[in-house]
């Protein structure tokens, strides 16, 4: 048994868990430290560090050496304190700087395995040399240059290169499961310090820092700032970005920086604003991937409705003229008989192909022809904007909707229609919900339902009785992720749009979503953090453990729904 609590000065909540759990540590400029319940189990935990925009692990693990397995963990959103059978831990991530602190209540010996390389390498870990700077700090310069500095009572180099296996990425078909680390430096004491820089007097200084540990007073439910804590973590404030997820979405993916944007206003509209307009620049620029996210410039139009409570008149002239440049490199480059469509890969579910007309990706571009109409200047203008999306309203209607369900998608090329039933019909409805009526959307929601709907709480990402469906999540190996994995930023999406439609009608689904969620959350996984999926057949928390736009849709629900 595993108990678990969050805490803040005036408000508590304990659950105790028949599984272990993992926590993680953020310092709000790209470095993070993800910690299972004993021993590393991913090549993607341990401490990160960004330095100048490069991920390098650089702790593999911190094992106390005769300390017991792990009974509790406590987190207070701004340390994690845990409880062994023979010691008690407390670990903390000192914000905007690279330095990570460990304490214990008793003298220890622990064994530091050490692992720098950045984050998606697969070359051996890099080799280091140790020097003594004084009888408290030891200074591990990497031969890369980076520099590792240690705080403690007394050390030892044991530079012993021990093979890792990790099951969390077999368990996700996530290869290399075995890598080699160096069973690096054996430390004792209460209390450990670790900084980590390029600059090597910057390392030392900072070791020998004095770290004051800040407590929570926020008033807000333990779920929404468990939510808040960490969308929070993921922005970078130097560089004013959105990363997607962590640990291993450590990038700005303009598609989840826009999905994300409206909790990321409430949390700080300064960033907000300029990750809005960096979105508005890049338009249809390639995300990481290398593939254009078709759906992130709908998405961030969708958030100008938010965003214009911040903006200046200035700021909404930019708008105004973003909006009609980039309607006009749709009109040329993405529609086809007056359809928005995409090519293979471009939309969220970029593990299948889904090109053609889509049926979120019209619902967006539907938005920004009514957005364009209200900024119009002259009668004529909006009359423009007015009939354009008007006709492909009438157009959309007439393919999608068969009077009973809105179907995914169609082949202009081929005049095909797809009749298969996905969630995205719910992301149609949260972009443009003028595409039906109210009447209409609840028969398109109620057949949905019935072959979508998990009895956990969660929405499979396609009907349950295709052939294409997975009922368990595989890893790595995509086949389910967006062929039965259940997202959550859709679940709370989902929620969002039954709650405006009839909220009566879909009480219980309505309910069931944000339980599941907030179980999610706060109770598996790793807890505090909304994580990115779950298997259809039952509540687990799978994919990327920390997901921007899971815990930003689920902000959004919660402030909304009230029941």
């Amino acid at each position: 048994m595993y108990k678990i609590t969050h805490f803040t000065e005036d408000k508590k909540e304990e659950f105790v868990s028949k599984e272990g759990v993992g926590f993680m540590l953020a310092n709000k400029i790209g470095s993070y430290f993800w910690n299972s319940d004993n021993i590393a189990k991913s090549r993607y935990s341990g401490w990160f560090c960004n330095l100048n925009g490069k991920f390098f692990r650089v702790i593999e693990a911190i094992e106390p050496k005769d300390s017991g397995n792990v009974k509790e963990v406590k987190n207070n959103f701004t340390n994690i304190f845990r409880e062994r059978e023979k010691i008690k831990e407390n670990f903390f991530l000192s914000p905007f700087s690279n330095i990570l602190v460990y304490e214990v209540d008793r003298s220890i010996e622990l064994n530091l395995y050490l692992d720098l390389r950045e984050s998606y390498s697969e070359e051996e870990t890099i080799d280091y040399d140790t020097e003594k700077i004084d009888e408290e700090i030891l200074l591990i310069k990497f031969i890369n240059g980076i520099y590792l500095a240690i705080k403690c009572k007394n050390w030892k180099d044991i530079r012993e290169k021990e093979q890792r296996h990790y099951l969390f990425d077999q368990n996700r078909n996530s290869p290399p499961f075995r890598r080699n680390v160096y069973k690096g430096i054996s430390l004792s004491g209460k209390k450990f310090v670790y900084a980590v820089s390029e600059d090597r007097e910057e390392a030392i200084t900072n070791a020998r820092r004095p770290i004051m540990k800040r407590k929570v007073t926020s008033k807000d439910d333990i779920d929404i700032l468990s939510a808040k804590t960490s969308l929070s973590n993921l922005i970078d404030y130097n560089f004013s970005g959105l990363y997607a997820g962590f640990p291993w979405f450590f990038h700005f993916w303009p598609r989840d920086e826009a999905i994300s944007l409206k909790s990321v206003i409430a949390i700080d509209k300064k960033k907000a604003k300029r990750i809005f307009f960096r979105l508005l620049e890049d338009g249809l620029k390639k995300g990481p991937g290398g593939v254009i996210n078709i759906d992130a410039i709908g998405w961030t139009f969708k958030r100008a409705d938010d965003i214009f409570d911040i903006t200046s008149r200035d700021e909404n002239k930019l708008i105004e003229q973003s909006l009609k440049r980039h309607i006009e490199e749709l009109l040329w480059n993405y529609t086809r008989d007056e359809l928005a469509v995409n090519k293979p890969n471009e939309t969220w579910m970029d593990s299948i192909e889904r090109s053609g007309a889509r049926i979120e990706i019209q619902a967006m571009r539907l938005n920004m022809y009514r957005l364009a109409s209200l900024f119009g200047k002259s009668i004529k203008e909006r009359k423009f904007y007015e009939k354009m999306e008007h006709s492909m309203r009438r157009k959309v209607y007439d393919i999608f909707f068969d009077g009973e369900n809105l179907y995914d998608g169609y082949y202009p090329s081929r005049n095909f229609l797809e009749k298969e039933i996905r969630p995205n019909i719910f992301i149609a409805h949260y972009i443009y919900p003028d595409l039906l009526s109210k009447k209409e959307w609840i028969r398109v929601f109620d057949n949905a339902l019935n072959l979508l709907w998990l009895s956990w709480g969660g929405l499979s990402t396609v009907d349950k009785n295709s052939d294409n469906f997975y009922k368990n999540h595989t890893g790595e190996e995509p086949r389910s992720y967006h062929q039965g994995d259940s997202w959550f930023f859709v679940n709370n999406l989902a929620a969002i749009s039954l709650y405006r439609v009839e909220k009566r009608r879909y009480l219980d689904y309505i309910k069931k979503i944000m339980s599941a969620s907030r179980e999610e959350m706060l109770w598996k996984g790793t807890i505090s953090s909304h994580g990115e999926v779950s298997s259809a057949e039952e509540l687990k928390s799978e994919g990327c453990i920390n997901q921007a736009w899971s815990n930003a849709t689920y902000l959004e629900a919660r402030k909304e729904i009230r029941y």
